[in-house]
């Protein structure tokens, strides 16, 4: 018989591990939905879990409640340390959406509970050993299509899992959630900043907070002035996105990039290619807009380049300032804070577009250039620590998949 030893393990456990199959010691059930016209069944003290509000890994409330009437009519109640699992739904294409129960809860009919046979498995412990096994469940998803996503009980019951003795699992459980302690704190620093990040631009633009030059002077007034008045606008040339290459020669920003790569600051170009046929190159300062969209929200963005010379492919809308009197990062953070004024300039029904001609006419309060630079060095270092928080979050997250793949079997 095959020993079965995990490539990293706590020193104190030299026992071979057994394999069983997840149903033999795991009890499943489904839940359901109270029907939503009847109001005696909403609006209570049992939170309810839908696949929309499946955040986190442990879940103690939900948007949602249900009375005790509505989980006898149409629910399910999780107990406190039951594992929640999506199997149904379009997230599945992506990752597994599991956590557990930090009390009980109700559940709908997209989830199935799994209560864990406490003699034999740890819960947590099965929590993190459905991550290390992602893979695998996500090749058993079937279906196509938006929210067609599902996964079989039967295949997830007759999974094969490895099990160390119990002390050992819950080490391991223990070790492994202490991560993700570290996760989402530094999920909610990151959320913190960002909403500290909202309210100052929001106090910044509509002017209670002013910046003072560097004698301690006050700034002039700020200006109403249309973007027309100080920008010109361009638009970039066609750049397939099979022309974009890991190993091309040349720095290239594909329109689409816009509303899912880069925030307000484009530090490092991320994509090439080796095509170089009259393109449209940038110049530091510009600051660039999707022009097509199949939702209006994703044209409410800009981001400003500080580099010259990378190719702009169409569907780009280049803002470049006349007479150096507009900063780029203040625009991008601009456009950022008043994203309805933008979208109202939008156009098209199930494609959105918009134009330099749309633009030309929006009118903004620009303050003299030198307090527009202070405005973004402020904001830019506020994104600075964001980033740093966000990479650490990245590199929590890797250290703790490396992890996963050394300490089960």
């Amino acid at each position: 018989m095959e020993t079965l030893q995990p490539k990293l393990r706590f020193p104190e456990f030299k026992e071979n591990w057994e394999n069983r199959k997840l149903g033999q010691f795991t009890q499943w059930a489904s839940g359901g939905t109270p029907p939503k016209d009847n109001i005696n069944y909403w609006n209570g003290d049992i939170p309810w879990i839908s696949a929309s509000s499946m955040r986190g890994l442990e879940y103690t409330n939900s948007e949602l409640k249900i009375t005790k009437e509505g989980l006898i009519k149409g629910s399910k109640l999780a107990k406190k340390g039951d594992l929640l699992l999506l199997v149904r739904g379009s997230m599945l294409f992506n990752k597994i959406p599991i956590g557990i129960a930090g009390i009980d809860v109700s559940f709908n009919q997209d989830l199935k509970s799994i209560s864990v046979d406490n003699k034999v498995s740890n819960s947590k412990y099965i929590l993190h050993w459905f991550f290390y096994s992602e893979p695998k469940v996500l090749n058993m998803v079937t279906g196509t299509g938006i929210g067609a996503g599902k996964l079989d009980l039967t295949d997830l019951k007759d999974l094969n899992i490895n099990l160390p003795s119990l002390e050992e699992q819950t080490k391991i459980a223990n070790f492994l959630s202490s991560i993700d302690e570290r996760i989402d704190l530094l999920k909610e620093k990151k959320s913190l900043l960002e909403d500290y990040k909202k309210g100052l631009m929001q106090k910044i633009f509509n002017q209670e907070i002013r910046f003072k030059d560097d004698n301690g002077n006050d700034f002039d007034d700020w200006e109403i002035k249309t973007l027309g008045e100080v920008a010109d606008f361009f638009k970039g040339k066609g750049l397939p996105k099979n022309h974009i290459k890991d190993d091309g020669s040349f720095k290239c920003i594909h329109y689409g990039e816009l509303f899912t790569k880069y925030n307000e600051l484009i530090k490092n170009v991320i994509s090439k290619t080796d095509i170089y046929d009259k393109p449209f190159l940038s110049i530091a300062n510009d600051v660039l807009m999707p022009t097509s969209d199949v939702t209006p929200n994703g044209l409410a963005t800009a981001s400003c380049i500080l580099e010259d010379g990378v190719i702009l492919g169409g569907d780009v809308l280049i803002i470049r300032q006349k007479k150096k009197v507009l900063d780029g990062l203040f625009l991008s953070f601009y456009v950022a804070q008043f994203r309805e004024k933008v979208m109202k300039l939008v156009s098209g029904s199930t494609v959105y577009h918009l134009y330099g001609s749309d633009m030309k006419n929006l009118e903004i309060f620009i303050p003299c250039l030198k307090e527009q630079n202070k405005i973004s060095t402020f904001l830019s270092a506020i994104d600075e620590k964001i980033e740093l928080v966000s990479n650490q979050i990245q590199d929590t997250q890797d250290y703790k998949k490396g992890l996963l793949q050394q300490m089960f079997v």
